[in-house]
């Protein structure tokens, strides 16, 4: 059974979602027969990272909303991020382009680490506070995951996978992509948002039965 994830790194409704999705596949008899394949989403393709700048307040200008609001906002989503069990730290968490780091995730992509690469810039984002618009953050997170180092900086300083995140970006539109986290289940059936485990043990169920079990 092939899932289709459209996210970006730093969406924290996506590092909930699939976080409530890894839960669900636990549970689900047939999970070894599953097989993810994330693409890519620029949530916020103007973000800039300010130094000197906490979230909130980079976010409250970005957003166009009075700083209380904001942290109000980011408040609720480490309130649900503790109940599906990730951690968002908005303390240290640094809101940049991620537009660098899809390219390399493309790289990641060909050579079989692609899933790896997600997890592992989430928790770079989220919970370590690092900026992934640095070129040497995005090296240094790329060697962690197994990537070739030198690869990586050549990327960074060429135009290397931009077709390639382009048309990620390009095929969410076409199939109906308004936000993330996009779920697609065997190209036919879509499911939006951070939604509860339950939600997604009864996608599951209802993919498995209707997709494969009827042709048997």
């Amino acid at each position: 059974m092939k899932i289709t994830i459209w996210s970006d790194f730093v969406c924290p409704f996506c590092f909930i979602g699939e976080s409530h999705l890894s839960n669900a596949l636990e549970k689900f008899e047939h999970t070894n027969e599953v097989d993810i394949e994330y693409k890519s989403f620029l949530l916020m393709p103007d973000a800039k990272y300010i130094s000197g700048q906490n979230y909130a307040q980079t976010f409250s200008e970005m957003k166009g909303i009075p700083l209380e609001q904001a942290k109000t906002m980011l408040n609720q989503v480490v309130d649900m991020a503790n109940n599906s069990g990730v951690e968002i730290n908005y303390d240290k968490a640094k809101l940049a382009s991620t537009y660098d780091a899809h390219r390399v995730f493309q790289y990641a992509k060909t050579e079989g680490l692609g899933n790896e690469f997600f997890s592992r810039f989430y928790a770079a984002h989220f919970t370590e506070g690092e900026v992934l618009s640095d070129s040497k953050t995005i090296i240094n997170l790329a060697e962690e995951v197994g990537l070739d180092g030198v690869e990586v900086k050549k990327i960074l300083e060429s135009k290397a996978y931009t077709e390639q995140v382009t048309q990620d970006i390009s095929e969410a539109r076409t199939v109906g992509v308004q936000g993330v986290p996009f779920f697609v289940f065997v190209d036919k059936y879509a499911v939006s948002g951070a939604q509860p485990v339950d939600v997604f043990t009864q996608v599951l169920n209802k993919v498995w039965e209707e997709e494969y079990t009827e042709k048997k």
